[in-house]
């Protein structure tokens, strides 16, 4: 089964901003041990920002929550909210979950 790591955080900065330190950011995801994939989040009207993020287990994204990266957002931003999903893989297939 499949896990999902979701993060949001509140931001000040203009949407290009998050997008510019984003792309800056995104090669430091490479070789996070077990994701498969992470979708970045930013809503310009109302100040979220964050992402989704799939790994190939619970274990895996539990260990990248309360790991090193997740550590320095929280440490840079206020707010930072972390929360851990198992995945519902069969039905997930179903609606082309790439799961």
């Amino acid at each position: 089964m499949s896990a999902i790591v979701q993060i949001n955080f509140p931001y000040s900065e203009s949407q290009a901003d998050i997008e510019q330190h984003s792309a800056e950011a995104a090669s430091r995801f490479v070789d996070v041990d077990g994701l498969k994939w992470k979708v970045w989040l930013v809503d310009e009207e109302r100040k979220p920002a964050g992402g989704i993020y799939l790994f190939a287990n619970r274990d895996k994204a539990e260990a990248y929550a309360s790991g090193d990266l997740v550590n320095h957002l929280k440490n840079v931003r206020d707010n930072v909210q972390v929360s851990v999903f198992d995945t519902i893989d069969a039905a997930g297939l179903i609606t082309n979950a790439p799961v």
